[in-house]
This record gives structure tokens, C-alpha cells and sequence, in this order.
């Protein structure tokens, strides 16, 4: 089979990391916040809204390229000489997701990148993680580890990611009772809770703990977040009123996760190499991580503990459901007793992760158990949960439900003492019980019976079946047969009739034999054959071989898929003279459905096979030049054969009409619309000229109308000038690019501005921006900015930044302006009155949807319509309804809030301060349930005085003016002035509703307003602005 990476839910295989894959684009505003330094020494600049705005090639990096790229709502920038180490499977792709590097703070002022490095055998190195043969490395994010990891025989290098924590009735609900009645209790087996610490001070926990470690990064074993402690008790309390399953169990505890729940795979690996050198016949894991289609570290080490110590790991499925393709690592791996959960009527609980697994399809989870309102002991520091009575808490997920089923292992593991862990599971999931509806992909086997376990002999190996795929046309299918073993670890021969039970047509699934003697102690083996020949839709089919005899049900779950059309694509790929061999990227994505597969031999020829449709093919070789195709839209309706010739691409050629100038960053990108409405794209981000000196693009094959590109430059200048030069395409992707333009095609804007970052955004003359792309340069003064405008229109934000030199402590989010060649433009972003507005950049900057208000007022906005935020000093937001508090929020970014369905009036007030000026606005309204997202009937009032008038002894005129967001006029307004910071306050003249007379006293400091407006609707708003501006 031909090397694969699956990226979207396309049923396909293999095992290559590679990085330029198309994913969908978010909307939000890439103001930077805070940048990072990838392993590479290269530093990304990141927006507040998580978008890359620009990279920043580290010292000697000049010519490479960057791709950037999202999927699942992370962000990727992946450096041009990472794309070999990623398709030979040497490097994991975590390494340059920007967004979990971010949350984690790796990379960020000056922090090292946590990395677990594994070595060939052979190999002399410390490996301080035995389980699967790796060291833990802090590398420095400077570059200074980066080639030295790879020339230095590293067999792989993972990122250190981070992983977080994912009874009375439920004990009866999966038949403990009975297990206990019948003596078992899992008296004296150990089992491992690798968790946040368990509180064994608890009443129910005392005497149950014989063992405990810390391996995170907290101080010491103690338990102060309450997930252990909760999942230990379902495990092993001995209380008389929320007793575990297996109250005879001994615990080892595991301190894998901090304080507040999260921790690192290196520290969870040395939690399982210790559990099972310990002992421990049972480890109980409920935490994980996102799973990809790799074997991740904790997996590897999963299944070699397992294969090596006989030890059974019991790993909670995940909280990523409803969805499918959801499993977590490591339930991913194929030695976990991987569980979903139920709630108390067995039915599937929506946040249960459901399967396939990602990458093979495999059937996962393998069980389910109650997860849905479990009560626990509460630790004495602990902090999850709701209470329920004094020492314990009810808490949901599939963290409650695996606990569970690791009580029942410890129950079995009690019962027979010689068993491994393939056994206990085995006889787990073959004497579960199904719940009708579900499928295996959702339920595995079942939900987990305590009562029949301990009392049903027989079990299968492998606990599911999965007969493949079977590829279109069906008129030659074959059929395909796998083997089972039915094992049998009681004293007498038991004589079982197997049927299959499935929704599939008659003659797609037949067994042999229908009856069979599994001998006491012994296994008799049965085979299982799929045929897809029958006349039927295409489609996955599954369901169960039921095998029934001497009062044993055994249930195995079994799956098979019929192909639907689809035919081979083959891709044969040519590179330039002089280019490594087999040194090229391609990612194939479903036009209609975004989903996306990576393709590659290192012959270049590759086919892979894919349903009937459209697709957007995406090829990239590095070597002397970069090469750049894309074909926007393939029809895939027969085999095909499409071949990408990298000896076609043209280069990329721009001047600025400034023999001076040189290119400060490059973006070469494009989207496209997808069946489903969403807009993916990718993007090439360069570092200077000679980066883009070195790209070349060509289109391949057909056009599509939803197909949008754009190429951007910017240029510094002399006397410290800025070039914007960016052109924007529709259809096709270029075929080599060429523009010189001269000043006068150029629209001219005079920047006063003082320092920080300006983010410069070119945008579409119609429609949003190409790819959410926008590069942010440092500024430290004012500048002349020369801005392209054919057929492009542009957006300018900027901000405040930190003396870290990267922080962001004030945004301000620009309008979409329409420039004309030729013009002058002067432009002065921050300037006062700094106070609330709401400019057309948002259609609703406070709005309700349903009973759900979002609120989110630019403060600080100035005078050029620039939205303005602090992104240091949070807001407070309060809301009174019909006089009474119902909500308030506190924090730099938007508060949400929760309102009655009933109309009811409002008050609203939102208030914070920035720069010394305290801004407050209250506004009263009306509101009820809306049935869309419908803007409130909000005002502000907008003052522009003039910098030479911000004297004190003068009498002066402002400019004032009312704006409503929802379009309603004012019918009145009155503004009042103080002059000492707001202790008292004074009436003012209005001429007209559009000037403001002040009579500046002498010796005054600041002005501080305060207006009062009533719409014509009775809506209203009291808005103050204390030291408003400054007097001299």
C-alpha cells in the first residue's frame, strides 16, 4: 500500500508526517499578541485571534521557506527544511503547532522546548525513559539543538506535549454487587491510578494506598485538584455508602498531573514505567491527548509495558464526542482497554469520543462504563465537581467511566491471579453487555457486567474484527476470511452456537463453523467471511458474532466497508535538475468536504484511491528554487493520472519603486470555498528577498471560480518608507508572477505614528481576506506607507507592545479603506478622546443570539475609527435585569452572558482603564429571546477636540458626536465637564448636537467627560471618561 497521511475523515493508511495541508481558515482578527521561537531558531509572530502574521527567519534561515497551515483549529508554520525529517517519520508534527506551543508557553521568552528524543538500537544515550527507549530534552529555542538532533541519529523526536485529566448507584448498575456477594473483591491487587495525586486521608481511601510517587511538577504527592482522589475511590473505596468496585484492591498512586490537571507525556511515561515495575496487574489512565495517525510516545509505551510486565492499562477514551475519528491517545493504542462512557439507562453520553481510530479504522473504544453523574470521594484540596454531600462530588466524563472498568479488571485480576492483561480484556469486552442502537465505534463491545464476567469462561482474542475495505466496483469482489479464538478458562467443555448479528444483507457476513467445543483450558478457533458482492448500497457494516451455549453469551464486534465509487489517482511527480530526489509535499483535499490526504513515494509516482469528486491538489519541492503547484479543481470520475512537472513553475518577480527597498516579508497564499461553505487555504510565508527569489508557482489543469490567491510584499524604504505591494488572483494559481509598479500607481498614507507593530492587511476588492492573511512590522516612528491598489483594498491595525519586545498591551483594530492611486492620505491611529464607539468592522460588537449575549465594546476607540482594546487591563461588565444583578465578568476579552428567554429592561455597564483615562458606560434597553444574532440598541458618544486646543486658560469648541449601532437617532444629549478627575462636575454649551463649548480654567491638568443620550426609541447610555486628555 502506498504511504498515506490522512488529514480529513477519508478512509485511508500509512504513516508520513508532512506538513502542507490545506485546513479551514478562521475569522478572527490577527492582532498579535504573543510571539514564539520554534525549535528551528525561526520566530512566528502570532495574532490575538491564534493567526501567523509573520515569521521571522532565525540567523542564517534568510532563503527558506515557511508553510503555514490549520486543521482542527490548530496552527501550523513548518520551515522549509523540516519537510523532509516530518515524511521520513522523524520528527513529530507537534513541533510546529503554533497553537499548542503557545497554550503551553513553549518557545516564548526565551523558554525551552520540552522534547522526548528516542535513539536506533545500538545507539549510546541516556535513556531516562525506559519504557520506550527515549531521553527528555530542554532544547533551547534558538536553533542550536535543531540540526543536531537529527544529525545526530535521533530515530525520532516528539514533542513533550501536555495531557489533562479527561458511585453508589453506578456500582449496582455494572453488577459489582454480585462479584462482592460471590467474595471477589480484587483483594490485594494492585492497581495503579496515574492522576493528579489521590487524597488517602479521605475516610473511604484510608489503608488503601501502598505506594505513592510524584512525577509532576508540583511540589509534592498531595492531591489538591480532585481527580485522582475521585477516580481512586470509584476504583477501591471500602465506604459503606460509595464503595468502589473492587474495595480489596491496593492502590498505587501516580502523580502524573499538576495542580490543576494537566502534565507532560514524559512525566506520564515515567509514571508507567514505575506503576508496572511496581507490579501493578491493572493501571487506571483517565487523561489524554489528541491522537494523530502516528504511534505517539505514551501509545509505544502502552503497548510495550503491556507486552513486557503483562500488565493491563485501562485508558479513558476522551471527551471529544459526539463526533467520530475522536479516540484520544493513548486509548488509541492497541493494547488499551480503551472506555467510553454511559450514562445510568446505558445510553451513549454525547461527550463520549467515538471511533474509528484515526489513521487504520481500527474499532475503538474497545468497552463502555457509567460516566454520567458519578459520585466520589472529594479530596480535601479538591476542586472539581459538584458537591453532593460533605466528602463527596458528582462529576461526568469518560475519566469517571474508565475508573470503572479498572475496578472490574482488578475484580477479574482477583479471581484469577495467573491471568495477563490480554486475558482480563478479553474476558472484559467479551462479557459486556451491547446496548441496542450503538455501534461499535460508539460502544465497542459494550457496556462493562462485573456479574458476568466473574462468572462467564469463555472470551475472545482479538476482542473485534474488522474484515477491511473493499474497493469499488463490487462486481469482482472476493470474499475475505479472518480467524478467531474462543478461550475457555473453566473446568468443563462448553459447546457454543454462533450467529452473526449485524444490519448487513444476507450473504455478506457467514461464519464457520455455527457451533463449536471450546475445551476446558483450551481455545477452538472460528472465521469469520465478508463479501461485498452482494447487491447493496456501499456503506460500513457492523454488528456483533454472537456466540451462546451453557448459559455464556460471548459477543465479538465485527465491521467491514463497501467502497463507494472511487477510482486511483496517480501522481507523478518531477523535479528540477539538481533537486534531491523524492524532496516534494503534496496534500490532496476533498473540495467538497475538506477532507485531506498526504501522498508520497520517493520515486515521486504515488496512487492513491478516492471516492468520485472534485479535489484541489497542492505540491511543493525544495531544492536551488522552491516550487510551488496547485491544480484548484481535478473531477475524479475515472482512474487518472495527473503529472506534476515542478520544471514548469515561473518565478515570482517584484520591484518597489525604490532602488533602495528590500522585501522585509512575503506571502504567497490562496483559498477556496468548500462544498460545505467553509473556506480552507494555505500559505507560504518568506523572510526577505531571498526567499522569494527562490519561489516559483504554476497552475496545473483546471480553473475554480471559488479559487482565490494572493501574493503580498513589504518593503522597507528609504528614510524609513513602507512598500504594501500585494495583487490578489480569482480561479487558477499563477503561472510565475511579475509587477514593477511606479510610485504614481501608488496610494500614499502618512503614518503619525509613534511605535509598536502595524499589522497591514490587503484584502479583495469583494470579499474578506485571502487565507485570514495580514504580516505585522515593528514601527518606530511616523512613516510614509505606499500601498498597491489594483484590485486590492487594505485594512491597517496595530498595537502597543511590551518592552519584552513581543507582548501586546493595546490593539487597535482598523476599517477596511479604499485607497486611490496617486492620493495622500494622512492618518493618525491612537489619537483622542480614546473612549466607547462601534465602528463598522464588526456588524454587532454587542449582540444576542438566542438567549446567549456576547458583549465585547471597544473602550478605547480613537478618532480614526480605529476599535481600541487594552490587552492588559481587563474590563468589568455588569448586567441588571428589571433591577437585579444577573451577571458580571471581568477579564480582557468579551464577556458572555446568559439571559432570560422573557423580555425584560436592561441595564448594562462596561468600564476599564488604559493609559490613565477610566472609561465607564451604562446603557438601558429592552430585550427578549431573538431567534438570530440581532445587535442591541447601544450608543456612544464621540469626542475628536484638536490636539492644539488641549491648553489650559482657553475656551475651545469639540467636536461631538452620537453613534448608535443598531442606526436608531439620538433626541437628546447633554454633556457635563470636570476638571478635577470627576469630583465635580459642570454643565456645558452644545451648539447644535455637533460642538461642545469647554472653558479650560487655568491651572487645570485633564478634562473629563460625561454625556447622557436618549435614542428615539428610549433606549439610553451614561458615558464617562475621566482625564479624557491632558492640559498644558
Amino acid at each position: 500500500m502506498n504511504p498515506v497521511t490522512k488529514v480529513g475523515g477519508l478512509a485511508v493508511a500509512g504513516v508520513i508526517a508532512l506538513a502542507t495541508v490545506q485546513v479551514a481558515v478562521a475569522s478572527a482578527d490577527p492582532l498579535e499578541d504573543k510571539g514564539l521561537t520554534l525549535l528551528t531558531g525561526d520566530r512566528v509572530v502570532v495574532g490575538a485571534g491564534g493567526a501567523v502574521s509573520a515569521v521571522e527567519p532565525g540567523p542564517g534561515r534568510e532563503a527558506l521557506v515557511f508553510s503555514t497551515y490549520q486543521r482542527a483549529g490548530h496552527r501550523y508554520v513548518v520551515p522549509e527544511d523540516a519537510l523532509g525529517p516530518l515524511r521520513e517519520g522523524r520528527l513529530d508534527e507537534r513541533i510546529f503547532d503554533v497553537t499548542a506551543l503557545r497554550d503551553a508557553g513553549y518557545g516564548a521568552a526565551g523558554r525551552p522546548v520540552p522534547l522526548i528524543v528516542s535513539y536506533p538500537p545500538g545507539a549510546f544515550h541516556v535513556a531516562d525513559l525506559t519504557a520506550i527507549g527515549a531521553s527528555t530534552v530542554e532544547a533551547a529555542a534558538d536553533g542550536s539543538a535543531w540540526r543536531g538532533l537529527l544529525d545526530g541519529g535521533a530515530r525520532k523526536v516528539w514533542l513533550d506535549g501536555k495531557v489533562t485529566a479527561s458511585l453508589d448507584r453506578s456500582t449496582k448498575q455494572i453488577g459489582a454487587p454480585a462479584a462482592w456477594d460471590a467474595g471477589f473483591t480484587g483483594e490485594g491487587v494492585k492497581v495503579a491510578v496515574l492522576d493528579t495525586g489521590v487524597d488517602q486521608t479521605h475516610p473511604d481511601l484510608v489503608g488503601q494506598e501502598i505506594a505513592e510517587q510524584n512525577f509532576s511538577t508540583a511540589a509534592d504527592n498531595v492531591d489538591r485538584y480532585g481527580h485522582g482522589t475521585h477516580v481512586a475511590s470509584t476504583i477501591a473505596s471500602n465506604g459503606a455508602k460509595y464503595r468502589g468496585v473492587a474495595p480489596g484492591a491496593r492502590l498505587l498512586d501516580g502523580k502524573v498531573l499538576n495542580d490543576a490537571g494537566g502534565g507532560s507525556e514524559s512525566d506520564v511515561l515515567r509514571g508507567m514505567q514505575w506503576a508496572a515495575e511496581q507490579g501493578a496487574r491493572v493501571i487506571n489512565m483517565s487523561l489524554g491527548t489528541t491522537d494523530s495517525d502516528t504511534v505517539d510516545p505514551v501509545e509505544e509505551a502502552v503497548n510495550t509495558l503491556s507486552a513486557k510486565y503483562g500488565t493491563l492499562f485501562v485508558v479513558a477514551a476522551g471527551n471529544s464526542g459526539p463526533g467520530a475519528t475522536t479516540i484520544g491517545s493513548p486509548g488509541s493504542a492497541d493494547a488499551a482497554l480503551t472506555v467510553g462512557a454511559v450514562d445510568r439507562d446505558d445510553s451513549l453520553a454525547p461527550f463520549s469520543s467515538r471511533g474509528p481510530r484515526v489513521g487504520d479504522g481500527g474499532i475503538k473504544p474497545d468497552i463502555t462504563a457509567p460516566g454520567v453523574g458519578i459520585v466520589a470521594a472529594k479530596a480535601a484540596n479538591g476542586r472539581i465537581g459538584t458537591p453532593v454531600e460533605p466528602g463527596y462530588v458528582s462529576a461526568s466524563g469518560t475519566s469517571m467511566a474508565t475508573p470503572h472498568v479498572a475496578g472490574a479488571a482488578a475484580v477479574l485480576a482477583g479471581q484469577h491471579p495467573d491471568w495477563t492483561g490480554p486475558q482480563l480484556k478479553s474476558a472484559l469486552t467479551a462479557s459486556a453487555k451491547p446496548t441496542a442502537g450503538l455501534t461499535p465505534f460508539e460502544q465497542g463491545a459494550g457496556r462493562v457486567d462485573v456479574a458476568r464476567v466473574i462468572t462467564q469462561a469463555v472470551g475472545t482474542v482479538p476482542s473485534s474484527v474488522s474484515l477491511g475495505t473493499h474497493v469499488y466496483p463490487h462486481d469482482d469482489d472476493q470474499p475475505v476470511t479472518k480467524s478467531f479464538s474462543y478461550r475457555n478458562s473453566g473446568t468443563a467443555d462448553v459447546l457454543l452456537d454462533l450467529a452473526v448479528d449485524a444490519t448487513a444483507p444476507a450473504g455478506m457476513f457467514t461464519l464457520a463453523p455455527a457451533r463449536l467445543t471450546v475445551p476446558a483450558g483450551g481455545e477452538a478457533t472460528a472465521s469469520l467471511t465478508g463479501f461485498t458482492g452482494v447487491d447493496t448500497a456501499d456503506g460500513t457494516y457492523h454488528g456483533a458474532v454472537v456466540a451462546t451455549g451453557g448459559g455464556t453469551t460471548v459477543r465479538t464486534p465485527i465491521a467491514i466497508v463497501r467502497e463507494a465509487e472511487s477510482y486511483n489517482l496517480t501522481l507523478n511527480h518531477v523535479q528540477r535538475p539538481g533537486a534531491p530526489s523524492g524532496n516534494y509535499s503534496t496534500t490532496v483535499t476533498d473540495n467538497a468536504t475538506g477532507d485531506a490526504i498526504q501522498p508520497y513515494e520517493p520515486d515521486g509516482s504515488v496512487t492513491v484511491r478516492l471516492p468520485k469528486g472534485r479535489y484541489l491538489i497542492d505540491s511543493t519541492a525544495g531544492g536551488p528554487t522552491f516550487d510551488w503547484l496547485v491544480q484548484p479543481s481535478l473531477v475524479l470520475e475515472k482512474d487518472t493520472v495527473v503529472d506534476l512537472d515542478f520544471r514548469t513553475a515561473q518565478p515570482i518577480t517584484i520591484s518597489a519603486p525604490d532602488p533602495t527597498a528590500f522585501v522585509r516579508g512575503a506571502a504567497v497564499v490562496y483559498d477556496h470555498r468548500l462544498g460545505t461553505g467553509a473556506v480552507v487555504g494555505k500559505g507560504s510565508l518568506s523572510g526577505g528577498d531571498s526567499s522569494l527569489r527562490r519561489m516559483r508557482v504554476a497552475n496545473v489543469g483546471s480553473s475554480d471560480p471559488t479559487f482565490r490567491s494572493l501574493i503580498s510584499t513589504q518593503w522597507a524604504g528609504e528614510n524609513g518608507s513602507f512598500y504594501g505591494l500585494a495583487w490578489h488572483g480569482t480561479g487558477s494559481w499563477p503561472n510565475g508572477f511579475t509587477r514593477a509598479p511606479a510610485k504614481s500607481e501608488l496610494a500614499h498614507v502618512r503614518a503619525e505614528v509613534t511605535s509598536g507593530r502595524r499589522l497591514v492587511k490587503p484584502y479583495p476588492r469583494t470579499g474578506g481576506p485571502v487565507a485570514d492573511h495580514g504580516l505585522a512590522l515593528p514601527v518606530d516612528g511616523p512613516r510614509d506607507e505606499y500601498l498597491s491598489t489594483e484590485g486590492t483594498v487594505w485594512r491597517i491595525d496595530g498595537r502597543d507592545i511590551a518592552e519584552d519586545g513581543f507582548t501586546t498591551t493595546f490593539e487597535r483594530r482598523g476599517q477596511v479603506k479604499d485607497y486611490r492611486p496617486g492620493k495622500t492620505y494622512v492618518e493618525h491611529p491612537g489619537r483622542g478622546v480614546l473612549g466607547p464607539a462601534f465602528p463598522p468592522t464588526r456588524d454587532a460588537w454587542v449582540a444576542r443570539t438566542g438567549d446567549a449575549l456576547r458583549v465585547d465594546v471597544p473602550l478605547f476607540s480613537d478618532q480614526e475609527g480605529n476599535a481600541g482594546f487594552s490587552a492588559v487591563n481587563p474590563r468589568t461588565t455588569v448586567l441588571h435585569r428589571d433591577g437585579r444583578k444577573i451577571g458580571e465578568v471581568t477579564g480582557t476579552t468579551a464577556a458572555d452572558l446568559t439571559l432570560p428567554a422573557e423580555p425584560g429592561n436592561y441595564r448594562l455597564t462596561t468600564s476599564g482603564t488604559h493609559a490613565g483615562s477610566t472609561v465607564s458606560s451604562t446603557w438601558t434597553f429592552r430585550s427578549r429571546h431573538t431567534d438570530r444574532t440581532t445587535a442591541l440598541p447601544l450608543s456612544a458618544v464621540r469626542f475628536s477636540p484638536d490636539p492644539a486646543d488641549a491648553k489650559a486658560g482657553r475656551t475651545v469648541t469639540v467636536p461631538v458626536e452620537v453613534t448608535s449601532q443598531t442606526g436608531v437617532a439620538a433626541k437628546a444629549l447633554t454633556v457635563r465637564v470636570s476638571y478635577d478627575s470627576g469630583k465635580t462636575w459642570w454643565p456645558t454649551l452644545l451648539l447644535g448636537r455637533s460642538l461642545v463649548v469647554l472653558h479650560h480654567p487655568h491651572g487645570a491638568t485633564s478634562v473629563s467627560l460625561r454625556a447622557k443620550t436618549t435614542d428615539r426609541e428610549g433606549n439610553t447610555v451614561e458615558q464617562t471618561i475621566l482625564d479624557a486628555y491632558r492640559l498644558s
